[in-house]
């Protein structure tokens, strides 16, 4: 569940795909009410007004764009994932959508209003499924499966995504020329020649920080919140992605419950040495909440029911000693793989929870319109950690970047450098 922005080899690429970006980058200023009399094409301009959107954040949106959106303009860029000729985005490259972007600020906070196409819904991750023929569960991959001549045959499951990066403090010197572009190393700047596939997230200095929002939607339908996250030098581990999360609190019983963990667990099957990977929570009646487990439903009292042992066939015992068989004419094929999809039943990859502390400072709203999400975005202009959060308080000019993940892309997504935000005051 990684996210990648897209890396580049070389000063010159960066500016090359930075520039090709913009002749496509189309202003729409149609509904907008305070038109700014110079415009530059890759400014997105944020209107000053009470921007009284609701609901932002602990409800559910229908997808409705208040009427205070049509008193700002429109930025229209168009992302395509690129060829890096080394199969990094393989079975996505060519994928392209527009991507359109609003925003508002007001005496606290600022907004953004985000639209982008994309042909399917997608927040499901990692699900599993039960293979009848091997007699074990397994997890659907993040990626394509190709076959021999490179062509998609399954599609990958992987919920869909936004980012936004910023400059904190103007601490990357190259950010504001070239954005996203100037933390992502596919051919190191340290020199090394051991890069990981994807190449790595990274600055290039103790003193650069870049705050970046990871809008992924399984979070924001369940949770109504994208991730907070910085990055940095880490420093100097060489080829290493330093994605690091905000600063958080505890709000479970694991140590790793901020936001959730992955529902997997490693055991043995019973009467053997052999351990083999199952899920570590499910339900066994009603409805999983938008492709995922939350972290209440694992709490006592919760939905879910853990799962405590497996055998041979792939048959799960739970907590309560009732059992699961997938094998049986009742389950059907609702625990299989069906075609390019998966049955009814089939158990989430993910345990869902709260993002806490500085994490979870930006809160959101996402609406699958049937051709393309929606997304809310909103955070304080100033939330008082300067360390790891950008500070809009100044209305100055901020350069940043976005991408976008669709068609089930994991790290493999579009992306747009050299843009600039600007406060209409």
């Amino acid at each position: 569940m990684k996210f990648i922005l897209i890396p580049v080899t070389g000063a010159v690429m960066v500016m090359g795909l930075s520039d090709c970006t913009k002749h496509d980058q189309v202003l729409d200023l149609t509904t907008s009410t305070t038109p700014t009399p110079v415009l530059d094409l890759d400014t997105l301009y944020s209107g000053h007004g009470t921007a009284a959107l609701q609901p932002i954040g602990g409800a559910a949106w229908d997808g409705t764009i208040e009427a205070v959106w049509n008193t700002t303009s429109k930025l229209t860029v168009h992302a395509v994932v690129p060829d890096l000729g080394n199969g990094t985005f393989e079975g996505f490259v060519g994928h392209s959508t527009d991507i359109t972007m609003r925003s508002l600020y007001d005496a606290t906070n600022i907004y953004f209003l985000v639209e982008f196409n994309t042909p399917q819904k997608n927040v499901r991750s990692a699900q599993w499924y039960y293979n009848p023929t091997l007699k074990r569960w397994a997890q659907e991959s993040g990626s394509p499966v190709l076959n021999s001549d490179g062509v998609t045959f399954r599609p990958p499951f992987q919920q869909d995504g936004f980012t936004m990066a910023f400059n904190i403090a103007n601490s990357s010197q190259t950010f504001n020329a070239q954005s996203c572009y100037s933390s992502c190393h596919v051919n190191s700047s340290y020199g090394t020649t051991t890069i990981p596939a994807g190449g790595a997230m990274y600055t290039n200095g103790p003193t650069e920080f870049l705050d970046c929002w990871r809008a992924r939607m399984l979070q924001i339908v369940n949770m109504n919140q994208a991730n907070d996250v910085y990055i940095d030098w880490g420093g100097g581990v060489l080829d290493k992605n330093e994605f690091h999360n905000d600063l958080q609190v505890n709000n479970g019983p694991v140590p790793i419950a901020d936001g959730g963990f992955s529902n997997k667990q490693s055991i043995k099957m019973t009467g053997t040495a052999t351990k083999v990977s199952v899920p570590l929570w499910v339900k066994t009646s009603g409805s999983y909440s938008n492709s995922a487990i939350l972290l209440n439903d694992t709490l006592p009292g919760g939905a879910a029911i853990k799962v405590t042992a497996v055998d041979t066939n792939g048959v799960l015992t739970l907590s309560d000693l009732s059992t699961i068989d997938p094998r049986t004419a009742a389950s059907g094929t609702n625990y299989q793989q069906v075609g390019a999809d998966d049955g009814a039943k089939c158990v989430p990859g993910s345990i869902i929870g709260a993002y806490t502390g500085s994490r979870g400072d930006v809160t959101a709203n996402a609406f699958y319109t049937g051709t393309g999400w929606r997304l809310l975005l909103k955070r304080a202009l100033n939330t008082g950690d300067n360390a790891y959060d950008v500070d809009f308080s100044s209305l100055y000019d901020k350069a940043f970047g976005v991408g976008a993940m669709f068609n089930g892309a994991n790290g493999e997504h579009a992306i747009v450098a050299g843009l600039t935000l600007s406060f209409r005051r």
